[in-house]
C-alpha cells in the first residue's frame, strides 16, 4: 500500500488550478507508486483582493488565516494519512502541528535546507517577492542554518502567485530573472539555489531547471516528499517520531 501524504498549500487552489494540477503530475512523476499526495488549499476567498504573498506579511493576517492550519494537521492523521507536509515556504505553525500529532510534519523550507546541505556547503534562497523572502529568513533563523545560507533574496522585480501562474505557459522571462539573480549568488559562493516560493518552484520543476552555471537548483518538492516517506519510514519501523521533551511536548 503507498504512504499517503497530506501536501498542505496556502493558496487558494480555486484560482490558481493549474498550479494543484502540476504538484499532482509531479508527485505522480516522481514517486510513482511510493506514495500518494493529496493536495489541500485555503478556501477562495480568504485573502479577499489580495494575493498570498502581499496578504501574509501582516503578522495579525498570518495568524488568522493559517493558525486553522494546525487542525488541518490532525486532520490528516486521523484520516489515516501517514505524513504532512506543510507546503509553503511563511512555514506556518511547524512547532504547533508536530505537537499535536505523532504523524511526520515536513515543510519545505526545512526539507530543503536539510538537503541542500547534503548538496553543498552554502546555500541561496530566492524568493518571489520581499515579503516571502523576510518570512523565509525568519524560518531559517529558526532552524539555526544562518551560517549554511549565505542569502535570502528574492526576484527582481517580485511577482505575486497570480503573476506566476500566468506565466506558466511562457516562463523564459521568469527563468531568465530568476536566472540572473542566481548568477550572481553562484558567483558570490552558492552552490545550491532554492527556488524558494511554490508556484515557482512547481514551474521550474515543470521545465526541468536542474542547475545553473554548475550549482544545483533544488527541487523543494521532491526534496519534502523524499524527506516525509524517508521520516514515514522511520515511524512505521522504528516507531521514531518526534521528541516529547521540551520544544514539542504535549505537556
Amino acid at each position: 500500500m503507498p504512504t499517503r501524504i497530506w501536501h498542505q498549500s496556502v493558496n487558494e487552489l480555486s484560482r490558481i488550478a493549474a498550479y494543484k494540477q502540476g504538484i499532482e503530475a509531479h508527485a505522480r512523476a516522481f514517486l510513482g507508486t511510493q506514495a500518494e499526495i493529496h493536495v489541500q488549499g485555503l478556501a477562495e476567498g480568504t485573502y479577499g483582493d489580495l494575493s498570498p504573498s502581499d496578504a501574509l506579511g501582516n503578522a495579525y493576517l498570518y495568524h488568522r488565516v493559517l493558525g486553522p492550519i494546525v487542525e488541518q494537521a490532525v486532520a490528516a492523521e486521523r484520516q489515516g494519512y501517514d505524513a504532512f507536509v506543510m507546503g509553503s515556504f511563511s512555514e506556518p505553525y511547524l512547532r504547533e502541528m508536530r505537537s499535536a500529532v505523532d504523524i511526520p510534519v515536513v515543510s519545505l523550507t526545512e526539507a530543503s535546507l536539510l538537503v541542500g546541505c547534503s548538496l553543498g556547503t552554502r546555500i541561496a534562497l530566492i524568493s518571489n517577492a520581499p515579503n516571502v523572502a523576510y518570512m523565509t529568513k525568519l524560518s531559517v533563523a529558526k532552524h539555526h542554518l544562518e551560517a549554511r545560507v549565505q542569502a535570502v533574496t528574492a526576484l527582481d522585480p517580485g511577482m505575486d502567485e497570480y503573476a506566476l501562474i500566468a506565466a506558466r505557459d511562457d516562463p523564459s522571462a521568469l527563468i531568465e530573472t530568476f536566472t540572473r539573480t542566481a548568477r550572481a549568488l553562484i558567483a558570490d559562493g552558492a552552490e545550491v539555489v532554492v527556488p524558494a516560493e511554490g508556484v515557482m518552484a512547481e514551474i521550474f520543476a515543470k521545465e526541468g531547471l536542474r542547475r545553473i552555471d554548475g550549482a544545483v537548483v533544488l527541487d523543494v518538492f521532491a526534496a519534502a516528499w523524499s524527506h516525509a516517506l524517508s521520516l514515514v519510514r522511520l515511524h512505521q519501523g522504528l516507531g521514531l517520531s518526534v521528541s516529547r521533551a521540551w520544544a514539542y511536548s504535549r505537556g
